[in-house]
């Protein structure tokens, strides 16, 4: 009995260890995913879902450039780049779509900073159409990774 429990106790120990090497994405506005690079990949499945991230731009000219490739349907990653608070939109109301037959979309937005801040982008997945997504931040304000 003893050693059928530490076997469980093992299995179990084994799938956190192989789970907590996966980046788990915050849907809470409060507790953004820190980003790590000047790069943000995913999927984009339709579901409607939304995720946080949060990063330092520094002062300076800050560039987003979302790409979106389709695999099935029209895919669509809408976007928006707030204060570190998550309240008060930077850049606001953006999207970058493309259409079915493994088409790809592509927009650029860029704003100028006056000082470095914290900033919070907001990513939401359309909800028809899946592909993948491609965010990249670039100018002279962008996270460095």
């Amino acid at each position: 009995m003893k050693r059928a429990m530490l076997l469980v106790l093992a299995f179990l120990l084994c799938l956190g260890s192989s789970a907590a090497g996966k980046v788990l994405l915050s849907g809470d506005r409060d507790h953004p995913t820190p980003v790590k690079s000047n790069l943000l990949e995913g999927d984009l499945d339709g579901s409607g879902d939304e995720s946080f991230y949060s990063f330092v731009a520094g002062s300076g000219e800050l560039t987003l450039t979302v790409d979106v490739k389709s695999t099935d349907g029209t895919a669509v990653l809408n976007f928006e780049l707030l204060d570190k608070n998550a309240a008060k939109a930077i850049i606001c109301c953006e999207f970058a779509q493309a259409d079915s037959g493994g088409q790809s979309g592509r927009t650029i937005k860029s704003v100028k900073l006056a000082k470095g801040q914290m900033v919070v982008l907001h990513l939401t997945v359309g909800k028809s159409g899946r592909g993948t997504y491609r965010v990249r931040f670039g100018g002279t304000a962008a996270p460095k990774g």
